[in-house]
């Protein structure tokens, strides 16, 4: 039984390495917990231990299976916040809304924020241009959000 365990693990080894390209490499290496466990059952039947290696071999084969669902639904319940562009967090300052804005407060914001630098009243045309591009920025970014 023992020379049969080494072979069929020889051969395994020689497949793995010559044989499987890089991207399935990878695959086969995001189930390292079925390769512990199934290395843990060789080493068992290495000592003898045939029915732990089984056991062993058994949970192997089932986590080989488990571990792909478990590790995406690890990888789904992580929150990724997506990152602030700094030219967004400017135009927010300049509007002065908070980044979960509505597009009616980012609009009401630079309504009231035109009306005392707009070039009609007094004001200077690169500050209500700035305004005006700071809100067309906002309102595009929730546009294209999902």
């Amino acid at each position: 039984m023992l020379p049969a365990l080494l072979a069929l693990t020889a051969l395994f080894l020689v497949l793995f390495i010559g044989r499987v390209g890089m991207a399935r490499r990878k695959q086969v290496l995001r189930r390292w917990p079925a390769l512990v466990l199934a290395g843990a059952a060789f080493a068992l039947a290495m000592r003898g231990q045939i029915w732990p290696a089984i056991v062993c071999g058994a949970l192997a084969a089932m986590v080989w299976f488990v571990w792909p669902a478990f590790e995406q639904r690890m990888r789904a319940n992580q929150v990724q916040q997506p990152r602030d562009d700094p030219e967004d967090s400017a135009a927010r300052a300049l509007l002065g809304v908070t980044p979960t804005a509505t597009a009616a407060e980012i609009r009401a914001a630079y309504r009231t924020k035109i009306a005392r630098v707009h070039p009609d009243r007094g004001g200077k045309h690169a500050d209500a241009a700035r305004l005006t591009a700071a809100r067309d920025r906002l309102l595009r970014k929730l546009i294209q959000r999902p």
